[in-house]
């Protein structure tokens, strides 16, 4: 069987690869625009502050004696999930456990080219009180979009 390519046959062809060209291009934009950046973290607590924390937390979460467990060691975060191009926050409550106010620094580093680290902190934590911090990250547009380990947030 012999198979002939006349004109009519060979628009057909051309437009068929043009819809696929189109296709493809439409796919490669909208994942670019959708892939996220899966990390995995560890949060340190200074043990010489009586500091503890308790991750987990809602944005409305009040902080309590109820709202441990609250550690100063074996904690982290596994489940960001951070959008090229946007940001997602994280909630921990921290408790003063000592007998003096502290005044919390809370660093991130370990973050990949792109990815910016913030943490809100309101003013000093009196003895024995609760309070409410968030952790957030933004990627940047020209992030990298890949999954990365090993970032640690320390809380001093």
């Amino acid at each position: 069987m012999k198979i002939e390519l006349t004109p009519k046959r060979l628009k057909l062809a051309r437009v068929v690869i043009a819809l696929i060209a189109v296709s493809l291009g439409g796919y490669v934009v909208y994942a670019a625009s959708t892939l996220t950046i899966q990390n995995s973290g560890s949060v340190t607590v200074s043990t010489t502050t009586n500091i503890l924390a308790s991750l987990g937390q809602t944005s409305t979460t009040t902080c309590s004696s109820t709202t441990g467990p609250y550690s100063d060691t074996g904690l982290a975060i596994t489940t960001w999930s951070v959008p090229v191009g946007g940001s997602q926050s994280m909630y921990a409550c921290i408790w003063n456990n000592g007998g003096t106010s502290h005044t919390l620094v809370i660093t991130g580093s370990g973050f990949p080219t792109g990815v910016v680290f913030t943490s809100s902190v309101s003013g000093p934590v009196a003895a024995g009180a609760y309070v409410l911090v968030t952790f957030t990250l933004t990627a940047s547009s020209t992030a990298t979009a890949a999954p990365f380990s090993g970032a640690t947030i320390a809380i001093s």
